[in-house]
């Protein structure tokens, strides 16, 4: 006992001291555990993967390579959240840009996977911007990623094509913001609850395929339909699964759901997919949980031979401040060393230290991106709490504590996190719950003062890094390049604004021109030049041109062609080849002349001997 005693000081003393502090008020962390320190560790090993100071933005030029991709864009949901200012601008200014560009494809972000625009769209939200109005399309209107990939969704392409993931994604980015579905659209907020709550398992989880649960996907199901546990409508549908026609309420679900996972939490405190222990699974079910308003730390559901969740999560934590997948190696997922921080897994769970963060700290949930409860919300909300954690069989009692819930906005009931336990007093003591709620008045918390919007400007600062912009600009500059020009545009005017707006714009020209050419040289690369055993010599003038292509980029744009060093061996070795061609053929041709001249010296030879013989003759002619 003692020994544990000794261990668990020692800990709590080597997380304390290896915190940094991120926010002046962190007025919470989870128990022992210092969650914004594990948060900072995650962040700065990010850093230095991307190779930025310890003291700069996480999201620098290298990072933003991949915004509008799963790397580029969960790390600034997870920053976003836990209140951490970095690079926003930039980020907002490259994914617009991005976005604008796949926009001009026929597929948009993608032919299949609704999950791109959720992905994004959270991510803008995230970064301080507005997923419903972000660039223009080819015809010049607002892109809405909200509409094209939640509600008008299945206007081109179903949003169950991948599956419950569509689904799921979907109803969390409507709910994001309590986005309006308008008349007319191809999918009503229902149409997607049933859609998910119909792949219901008969264990009560939910999965990609098969009959048993993942903990993945029935966590990810959770954090969907956490908004609308509170509600006490019925759905009546088909299971998928059994083809039996149920009635539900959304808070059935979600509990069998929550036992089903409570089952398969290990005694480490963490989670198996696919027959594999790792880190995301233990991540979403946090996520789920704090969700739902349920503390992950201390629900007894949710605790093993001792161990929490946060227990099962800091498991897979290195010493560099990242996170592992698992410690088994999955040949199917080549990357996950058992040994080596890994993106995925270290992105999945900054946003869940940033759930469990807000959950603690009394904010809204990790999707739910709407402006903070104002301080009398908050009040009236934690005092009917209260009010409900000590309710007696009263039917007076229970009716105002009704009556006290639905003067809540609609939107705002979710974080009455207890108000089962008053809905399952009132249908004991037979109080008309309907009744209640279609009679009582909402009524508005007074807001607290917001503060004024700064204005935009396009600094002194801003002015210089367009001033000393290269006259050939390459892809090195594309986020400076892409942050000040929708900077400008969106700033107020002043003398000389035009002339940056042209030099910037025509930078920008450049700029793609220089990404048309590195993709072009690419393409060539794959089309002309694979497989680069089989190239012959005939091939010398398709491989010259590339190579001098190549050489044509700066050294920036030289580091983005693939397969770079295969070229130069194939190169070589076709050179090589004319080389010995050449030497071949001079050799031949020096052969042929020495024969010739050898030839020629014998025939002279011959022609002087003979020349002697017929002297001789003559001299001898008369004896």
């Amino acid at each position: 006992m003692l020994k544990r005693i000794t261990a668990v000081i020692l800990f709590v003393i080597t997380v304390f001291t290896c915190s940094v502090c991120v926010c002046a008020d962190t007025p919470h962390s989870g128990g022992a555990y210092d969650i914004m320190s594990v948060a900072n560790g995650i962040i700065e090993w990010k850093k230095s993967d991307v190779g930025s100071a310890s003291d700069g933005f996480l999201i620098n030029d290298k990072f933003l390579e991949l915004a509008g991709t799963t790397p580029g864009d969960w790390f600034p949901i997870g920053l976003g959240r836990l209140g951490i200012k970095d690079n926003n601008a930039g980020y907002l200014a490259v994914i617009k840009d991005r976005i604008e560009e796949r926009y001009k494809q026929s597929g948009k972000l993608s032919a299949a996977k609704a999950t791109e625009w959720h992905r994004i769209a959270l991510a803008v939200l995230a970064m301080g911007g507005d997923p419903t109005n972000i660039g223009k399309d080819s015809g010049g209107e607002s892109i809405n990623l909200i509409a094209d990939g939640t509600y008008d969704r299945g206007k081109t392409t179903p949003l169950g094509r991948q599956g419950i993931n569509g689904w799921i994604w979907g109803l969390i980015t409507l709910d994001s913001m309590s986005y309006e579905v308008p008349d007319g659209a191809y999918y009503t907020r229902d149409d997607i609850i049933v859609e998910i709550i119909k792949q219901q398992l008969t264990d009560g989880g939910f999965a990609l395929s098969g009959k048993t649960a993942d903990a993945d996907i029935t966590a990810m199901a959770l954090q969907a339909l956490a908004p609308y546990y509170n509600r006490e409508k019925s759905y009546t549908y088909t299971q998928r699964i059994n083809k039996k026609k149920v009635t539900k309420a959304v808070y059935q679900i979600v509990d069998e759901a929550l036992e089903c996972l409570s089952k398969q939490q290990l005694d480490t405190g963490d989670f198996a997919s696919w027959g594999t222990e790792n880190v995301e699974s233990t991540d979403q079910v946090v996520v789920a949980l704090c969700s739902l308003g349920i503390d992950p730390l201390t629900d007894k559901r949710f605790m093993k031979n001792g161990n929490t969740l946060l227990d099962g999560i800091l498991k897979y934590r290195m010493a560099d401040g990242g996170f592992i997948h698992s410690f088994t190696y999955d040949p199917d997922n080549p990357t996950s060393l058992p040994d080596k921080s890994n993106t995925m897994a270290s992105e999945q769970t900054l946003y869940t230290m940033a759930a469990l963060w807000r959950y603690k700290n009394g904010m809204r949930a990790l999707y739910d991106f709407r402006g903070e409860q104002s301080t009398a919300l908050k009040k009236r909300i934690d005092d009917l709490k209260a009010r409900i954690d000590g309710i007696g069989a009263s039917a007076n009692e229970i009716k105002e504590l009704l009556t006290a819930y639905y003067s809540i906005p609609e939107g705002e009931r979710r974080y009455v996190s207890n108000y089962r336990r008053l809905s399952n007093a009132a249908k004991k003591a037979g109080v008309d719950i309907t009744e209640i709620a279609d009679t009582t008045k909402v009524t508005e918390s007074p807001k607290d003062s917001e503060e004024t919007a700064a204005l935009l400007y396009f600094s002194a600062s801003d002015r210089k890094a367009a001033d000393n912009l290269p006259a050939k600009p390459s892809t090195e500059q594309y986020v400076l390049v892409t942050s000040l020009l929708d900077k400008l545009k969106n700033s107020e005017d002043f003398e000389g604004k035009e002339k940056y707006l042209e030099k910037l714009t025509a930078a920008k020209a450049a700029i793609a021109a220089v990404q048309a050419e590195i993709d072009s040289i690419n393409s060539d690369i794959k089309k002309k030049l694979y497989p680069f055993d089989k190239m012959k010599i005939s091939d010398k003038k398709t491989v010259d041109g590339i190579v001098k292509r190549y050489n044509a980029l700066a050294e920036y744009d030289r580091q983005k062609i693939e397969r770079w060093e295969d070229v130069i061996k194939t190169k070589t070795k076709i050179d090589n080849l004319l080389r010995g061609i050449i030497i071949a053929v001079v050799l031949c041709v020096i052969a042929a002349v020495t024969a010739v001249l050898l030839i020629r010296r014998i025939k002279l030879k011959r022609r002087k001997k003979e020349a002697e013989m017929e002297e001789l003759a003559a001299l001898y002619k008369d004896e």
